[in-house]
Parts: structure tokens; sequence; C-alpha cells
């Protein structure tokens, strides 16, 4: 029922073009498929993203792409979980989302718990804890991190945190945390995590007291939770105080449980711990049968995972291989019933050694094809780099070339009036050169991802009018500067970027206008707002127009500058979360737009 509401609040958004409750769907649907069907929830997170993104909700998206890194360590996708990590760090740094680095390094702790690194991954939770204390982070968000820390392994002093949490909400009369967590809920966890505790530490009276602590919470608040942990910690004390009676007959609820809900490996712990049992009591035999039944049922299960892990490595035609091999075999093995056990025990150093040559091809071709990619990415970044210097080469030796060239005859030169145009080319062409150099320097940064962003809200009308004066200084005579009338508004962005974008448009209209009009302002449509530069120019010829927010791209050979302008406009644009366009007809002019998402 749940699914059906969401799938019907995603239509009926999706009919009305409203983000705003499409995104609440998506999340309300993506929660569904987390524990459900993680393809699904990976296909519902490519639609959510641009939509969290225009919407300014980075909180949910970094959230869901943190259950997405949970799913992929769940299913055993392990190559992909680094680079997710690192993607949702680069995306809460880019926003400025420190919660968004813990989500991602809680992430990475539990992905590193689940391959064995245990140490590795406390060490992790502890960075991660201290750095949510010293910025004050919100009592459930660490108690997140604690429950992770104490699933793995209780230990006294993360309790001892969990239960000051507990402690501090108490005085503060804070009863609900979130919408999902209660008071009661986190001291609920408290009382479990404290009995495993002290079921590890043997002291059966605090196991006794935290119980007992339990059962009264939840007849308090009539809680509905699950009771198979309730029910170990209960055989476990038992089994403490050498009740062995009391012990057993919890043990043989428990068997029946966990084989109804098929969780077979925690039906061979409780067989482990019955074998004890009996054998603690003088029932040998019953409890060599118990040990007996967890061994059979334990291997079965590490063969199931075997087998499930080597399908993972192989290409569906050497399974298909292996399949008519393990058909073959079990003919043999019909055949001659007294060679049974030699045949058997050949079959098994066969399949494994089909496995590990299965292995190793398959890691040898994964090897070579990144190798490949690697190579080719190399050739073309060490193109890129050859073409960019080329350029750059070029570039520099053109105001060069004018500023020492001309720098030798202007002392030479009698007639002042011809030093002056002397002097005015040098002036320049050192102009030019220090825009080239900053334009570089700009680029440098973009790609690097260094570039910094100081996000303010700032009035457009009277930075549109700064910009209109500043530029009019610059206006050719036959060519008027035009300032359309533009409404109020107030746009979060960078003032320092956003003005270095404009001011390139601006400049590349009075490059290319000799008369008519240069006219520049903005315009505020539906969820979006849209600055625009309209020139009466040269335009730009149909051919080029795919190519203009390339680097170095001039549409002639005399054209000034050096075509780094609209790439470095563009980039930055990009970066601000917004897009350029442009239409031009040659010989009538140009119109560049740049939009944002309101």
């Amino acid at each position: 029922m749940f699914k059906t509401y969401a799938d019907m609040l995603l239509e009926e958004a999706q009919r009305q073009k409203n983000d705003l409750y499409k995104g609440n769907a998506l999340l309300s649907i993506m929660r569904y498929y987390y524990s459900k069907n993680p393809d699904s929830l990976r296909f519902y997170l490519k639609q959510a993203e641009p939509i969290y993104l225009a919407t300014n909700r980075i909180e949910d998206l970094c959230r869901v792409k943190g259950w997405n890194i949970y799913t992929l360590v769940l299913g055993g996708t392990h190559d992909q979980v680094l680079g997710e990590v690192e993607s949702l760090k680069e995306l809460a740094v880019r926003y400025n989302y420190p919660e968004g680095v813990d989500m991602a390094n809680q992430a990475l702790a539990n992905f590193y718990f689940n391959i064995g690194l245990k140490d590795e991954g406390a060490d992790l939770c502890d960075e991660i804890l201290q750095g949510m204390e010293k910025r004050g982070v919100s009592r459930i968000r660490r108690f997140y991190l604690l429950r992770l820390l104490l699933n793995e392994k209780p230990k006294q002093e993360y309790l001892f945190k969990l239960d000051t949490c507990i402690r501090n909400c108490e005085k503060e009369g804070i009863t609900q945390l979130d919408e999902e967590h209660s008071l009661p809920f986190l001291k609920h966890a408290f009382y479990l995590y404290s009995a495993q505790y002290y079921v590890e530490q043997k002291e059966s009276s605090q196991v006794h007291f935290y119980l007992q602590k339990l059962g009264e919470l939840e007849k308090q608040y009539n809680m509905n939770t699950e009771r198979i942990m309730t029910q170990f910690l209960w055989m476990s004390y038992y089994n403490l105080i050498r009740d062995y009676d009391k012990a057993l007959a919890i043990v043989e609820q428990l068997e029946h449980i966990l084989l109804n809900n098929k969780r077979f490996n925690d039906w061979t712990t409780v067989e482990d711990i019955k074998a004890d049992i009996y054998y603690k009591m003088g029932r040998g035999m019953e409890s060599a049968k118990a040990y007996r039944d967890s061994k059979a049922v334990h291997d079965s299960i590490i063969q199931a995972q075997y087998y499930e892990d080597l399908a993972k490595l192989r290409t569906q035609r050497e399974v298909d291989k292996l399949k008519l091999q393990s058909k073959e075999l079990e003919l043999d093995a019909e055949k001659s019933r007294a060679r049974s056990w030699v045949f058997g025990g050949g079959a098994i150093v066969l399949l494994l050694l089909c496995g590990a040559l299965g292995f190793l091809a398959y890691s040898r071709h994964r090897y070579s094809a990144r190798l490949k990619i690697a190579k080719e990415k190399a050739e073309e970044a060490d193109h890129l780099k050859s073409a960019f210097l080329a350029n750059m080469n070029h570039e520099i030796r053109t105001p060069l070339n004018a500023i020492v060239g001309f720098s030798q005859v202007i002392a030479e030169e009698g007639d002042i009036e011809t030093r002056r145009e002397f002097a005015k080319i040098i002036q320049n062409n050192n102009e030019l050169l220090q825009r080239l150099i900053e334009d570089v320097l700009d680029i440098s940064k973009i790609e690097s991802n260094t570039l910094t962003f100081v996000l303010t809200d700032q009035d457009l009308q009277a930075l549109m009018k700064d910009l209109y004066s500043i530029m009019s200084l610059r206006i050719p005579e036959n060519v008027e500067l035009q300032l359309d009338d533009c409404p109020r508004f107030t746009l979060r962005t960078d003032r320092n970027r956003l003005t270095q974008v404009l001011a390139n448009l601006l400049n590349n209209a009075i490059k290319h206008t000799h008369e008519g009009y240069i006219r520049f302002g903005y315009k505020v449509a539906a969820g979006e707002i849209c600055f625009y530069v309209a020139d009466t120019g040269e335009g730009i010829p149909e051919d080029q127009l795919e190519h203009v927010f390339d680097r170095f791209v001039k549409l002639t050979e005399w054209t000034t500058g050096v075509g780094l302008g609209l790439a470095i406009s563009k980039a930055l644009v990009t970066k601000l979360g917004g897009r350029m366009e442009v239409c031009s007809k040659q010989g009538e002019g140009s119109t560049f737009s740049v939009i944002f998402p309101v």
C-alpha cells in the first residue's frame, strides 16, 4: 500500500510538473526499494539526482547515495564501493554539506567491517564521531554511528556515549529525536547492546538486569519488536547461570523461528550453543548430533556461497562447461559406486582448479581491459596537452613579439605622435598577455576542481547597473549600450563569477559590433532566470555555432583575444548549476543566454 501511494504521488507530481512533490515521491519509492530491490533503487536515483540538485535538496541526495553504497556492500559489488564513496564526498564538499562527508565515511566504515577490516572500520567510526561531537551534530545522527559500532562489537565506551545521549535527552525533556526515532527507542537499543556486552563479559547479574529493563520498557510502551535477539540473550543468560533446561527450551523456540525465516547462519550458531549445553549436561550423544547437524548446515551454506562467488567470476560459457562436467562426474559416480569417494575427491579438486583458472583468466582479462583504457586515456591526455601547449606557445608569442618589437623601436622614434601610437600598441598587448595568463589560471583551477565559489544573496538590479557603468566606458562611438528594464530580484550566487561571465559576453559583443547596439539584462520565467547579451554585430557562421564554447576558438585569424573567454564562462556557469545557450545569424548579430534554475 505504501508503494502504491508513492507511485500515485509521483504520477500526479509529474502531471503537474511539481519538482517538490516529485522529489518527495521518489524519496519514498527509493526508501521502499532500499531493502527490497537495489537495482530499482539505482534506477530511481538517476531520476531523482537532477531534481534534488535543482531544488537544492542536498541532504536527501546524500542520504540516498549513502543507501546505494550500503546495497553495493550487501550485494558484494565491492569494486564499485570506493568510487561511489568518493563521488558522495565530492558532492558534499561541492555543496558545503559536511554531514554528507560523514555519511560517505560511515558507509566506508560499514564496507571495512563487511570485508573483515574491523580495526580500520572502528578507527574511521571514532574519527567521524569526534568530528560530529565538535560540530554539535544532532544526537540521532550520532546514534546511527554508535549503532554501527555496537553491532560489530559492543564496547563499554560506546555504551557510555549512548547512555550519556539518553540522559541528556531526559534532562532537556526531549522525547522524539526525529520522525522515526523516539527516546524509548534509544533506551531499547541501549538495554539490548548492554545485555550483549555483558554476555561476552560473562557477567550474568548485569545481563539479567538489562534484560529485565528491556522487558519493562517493551511492556510500558507496547513495543512490537523482533523477539529473536531478546530470546537469544535470555538463552545465553540461562547458559551462564547453568539453568540448562530453560536454555534448551528457548533453543527449541529459536530453532523453529530461524528455520521458518530461513536464517540458517543464526540457526547454526544456536545449534552450536545447543551442542555445548548438552555436553555440559553430560549428554554426549545428543551433543554430537547437534554439532553434526550444525556442521552439515554450515558446510551447505559455505558451499552455496562458494558457488555463488564462483558464478560471479566466470562468463556464462564457463559456467555451462562446469555444469556439463558436473553432470558427467555424477554419471560416472552412478556407474562406479565403489570408487565414489576417490572420484568425489578428484571432482572437488578439479572444480577448485577450474575455479582458480577461471578467476585468473577473468582477472587477467579485466586487468588487460583496464590497462588498455588507461593507455588510451594517457595518449589522449598527452595529445590534448601537446595541442594546448602549441596553442599557448602561439598565443603568448603574438603579444610578446609586439611588446619586444615596439619596445626596441620606440626608443629610436623621434616623432611624439608615433611614439604614443607605439606605446598604445605595447599597452594593448600587455593587457592581452595579462588576460591570457588570467584565463589559463582560471582553466587550470576549473580542471583541478580547486575553484572556490562564495554564494551570497545578490540584488541583480544593482549588479546590472554596476556592470552597465563599467562597460559603457568601452563602447565604440557608433554603438549604443542598452540596459533593459529588469524586475527586482535576489539570486543566491557568486557575484564575482557571475560578473566575470557577463563581462566576457559584453566584451565579445564590443569586439564584434561596429555599429548598432548591444543590449543586455535578465528575465525571470517559471522556475528560471535568464541573463542575455544581444548585439547587432558580425554574427556567427552556422557551422561554427556548435564549437563556439570550445577553447581557442576564434571566428577569424584577425579577431583579438585568445579564444578562452567563452570556454571559461561556460565552465563557470556549469559549476554554478546553470547552462549557456547561443543563437546567431551571420551579418545580423548574436544573442548569448545564461540560464539558472530558481
